[in-house]
């Protein structure tokens, strides 16, 4: 049941075909029973599918109260724009990264949006703990304000701009919500502000604090490298170690080439003789269990493991097992222990890190589990986002009228150790660095 048991949104993303936003939508209005109904619907949606909304919901009362007090305002017809803006706050009350109501295919929709002639922010950005700090332009191009902390965007401190956005945006945490939120920043500040075609931004520099300065809006942005070659990457960095990047644990179009990659990299981990082994994580979202079950841990593991305890799971149409019935919360505990196979000849016995990042999620998370609890690897880093027990299983439904997409999920499971789930990953070695500068964590870890 749980063998391949985390299957992140990515994949739905890619399978299943959802019926982009358009630009006219986003700009038309909803009728109060149309809100109304999408409104149940989602709350429809989330009584069939979680086992148990309160695992993570603070204040289950409480949150439903917010949703109906809400249905019981719209009394009058409603912008699509404003309908969302008003769901997705209940993102941050769910805490949940795999518990989300987002607009359906906003990539498209952005790009419906440049392509009539919008803008947006110029610049993509990063988080330096509270600290809002420009990386580039939107268009991926470098900038000479690079490493600039903005303290105010037209005239709203970046406190005033930051805190509805992140109240906006689905994750774990606060921590998980900002490097969400630095994914498509420009594209929240406009749902959120509007358009703009003209920039006043206040930044400071060191000790330098300039005020004012004008720039003028993106209308291009950068596309995205999903290539093989920047999610899988093996290199030896010195005498004795090597690096492991893998920026994703999911590759739906050729499965076998990523098992082909982990095999040629042990093998010239085993024909260099290397002894120390990094494995980079911080840009891994998640994915499909299997691919660091069969691709790492295998090459990794001295002894039995497995990758969580215990469940619950929610009984959905099609999932309806023996002695089950549709809507029943079945509990119970992971009792498949892998065996280490001792006949490998690509068996690394060295010293293993691991790096971890508030990025680091799903899958990742069962991966840095498994690696903690059985003593396979060290997890170092400066700060984590996500959970130890994660949710999974996750089933989506686009809402009839205002097209907002709910991600939910249907159960959750403990880490193989069983404790501390709710807690955020624990880092076994702190490591501070600059968040423009990854690099530097790698070079601080060599140094000691």
């Amino acid at each position: 049941m749980f063998k391949r048991i985390i299957t992140l949104l990515a994949i739905f993303l890619l399978t299943l075909s959802v019926k982009a936003t358009t630009l006219e939508h986003y700009q038309a209005m909803l009728q109060p029973s149309q809100a109304k109904q999408d409104i149940e619907q989602w709350l429809t949606f989330i009584d069939k599918t979680h086992p148990d909304l309160s695992y993570t919901v603070k204040d289950i009362n409480g949150f439903y109260q917010q949703v109906n007090d809400f249905k019981k305002s719209i009394t009058k017809s409603i912008s699509v724009r404003e309908f969302w803006l008003k769901m997705m706050t209940f993102n941050s009350l769910m805490s949940d990264g795999h518990a989300s109501i987002t607009p359906t295919a906003r990539n498209s929709l952005i790009k419906s949006y440049l392509n009539n002639g919008g803008t947006l922010f110029p610049f993509t950005v990063k988080f330096d703990n509270e600290k809002l700090i420009i990386k580039s332009k939107l268009n991926g191009s470098a900038t000479k304000l690079a490493g600039c902390r903005i303290t105010k965007i037209n005239g709203l401190s970046i406190d005033e701009v930051l805190t509805p956005l992140i109240e906006r945006t689905h994750g774990d945490s606060h921590e998980h919500r900002k490097v969400i939120l630095e994914t498509r920043f420009a594209a929240y500040y406009w749902m959120m502000f509007g358009e703009q075609k003209q920039f006043s931004l206040d930044i400071t520099k060191g000790d330098i604090n300039i005020a004012n300065i004008s720039i003028e809006a993106a209308s291009e942005i950068a596309a995205k490298d999903s290539s093989f070659e920047a999610n899988f990457q093996f290199s030896q960095i010195n005498e004795n170690t090597g690096l492991l990047t893998v920026n994703t644990f999911l590759w739906l179009e050729d499965e076998a080439r990523v098992f082909d990659f982990f095999e040629s990299t042990f093998k010239q981990i085993k024909e260099n003789k290397l002894t120390h082994l990094i494995i980079n994580i911080r840009r891994n979202g998640g994915g499909d269990d299997h691919f660091w079950k069969q691709g790492i841990v295998k090459y990794i593991a001295n002894k039995p493991w497995k990758s969580g305890s215990n469940y619950k799971v929610k009984v959905i149409a099609g999932r309806v097992g023996k002695d089950q019935k549709e809507g029943d919360v079945v509990e119970g505990e992971i009792t498949t222990i892998e065996q280490v196979d001792t006949d490998n000849p690509l068996r690394f016995t060295g010293k293993v890190s691991v790096l971890v990042s508030p990025y680091t999620y799903s899958s990742s998370i069962l991966f840095t589990n498994t690696m903690q609890d059985h003593g396979f690897g060290t997890l170092i880093g400066d700060k984590t986002g996500g959970k130890s027990g994660q949710s999974g299983g996750i089933q989506r439904i686009t809402l009839t009228n205002s097209n907002l997409t709910s991600v939910i999920p249907r159960f959750w499971l403990a880490r193989p150790s069983g404790t501390d789930n709710l807690a955020l990953i624990t880092l076994d070695k702190i490591i501070s660095y600059d968040p423009l500068q990854p690099e530097q964590l790698i070079d601080k870890l060599l140094a000691e």
